[in-house]
């Protein structure tokens, strides 16, 4: 996550800064994204670029977490099911299109391979409501999938609707 440096500089600067990085990781995907590239855009010098950052997987890092952050707010009091079916229909109009792509097909993968992830699970709200994270789980799965075959588009939905009629069984 950025330093404490970039977290105090004022709204405006902060703001450029994160809508460059967000415009490179759209742009590129992690393996090609470049620091001259944002330092260039951003008007920063490089060394400003690794008093707020680590690193590049830092910075891509911050700025998953907050496309993340702003794309579950939708998200927050809707029907889930109904939430993502939604989003599915209308990701190719989302701000983030191409971010959540790359994000998808090339770099997730990498971030698992460069930090050797290990499980995210929250093991306590599975014990404590299972069919809720399955659903939660088979939820951002499915969306996965989409970016990965966005072709498959009507079979995702289909599942969609199919694990919407489970879940109201379970519940």
């Amino acid at each position: 996550m950025p330093k404490a440096t970039f977290l105090n500089l004022n709204a405006a600067k902060k703001e450029k800064i994160s809508q460059v990085l967000l415009e490179e990781f759209s742009t590129y995907s992690l393996l090609d994204a470049n620091v001259n590239h944002i330092v260039k855009a951003a008007g920063i010098a490089r060394g400003s670029f690794y008093t707020y950052f680590t690193d590049l997987d830092d910075a891509y890092r911050y700025t998953l977490s907050q496309v993340m952050a702003t794309i579950h707010e939708a998200f927050v009091g809707d029907n889930p099911f109904q939430a993502t079916r939604s989003f599915i229909d209308q990701v190719e109009q989302n701000p983030y299109y191409a971010f959540l792509s790359n994000y998808y097909v090339v770099d997730e993968a990498i971030l698992a391979a460069h930090h050797q992830e290990t499980s995210s699970t929250n093991w306590d709200k599975a014990t404590a409501d299972l069919p809720q994270w399955l659903a939660d789980v088979a939820v951002h799965h499915l969306i996965r999938e989409y970016f990965l075959a966005p072709t498959d588009k009507e079979q995702i939905l289909s599942l969609l609707d199919a694990l919407a009629g489970w879940h109201k069984q379970e519940a």
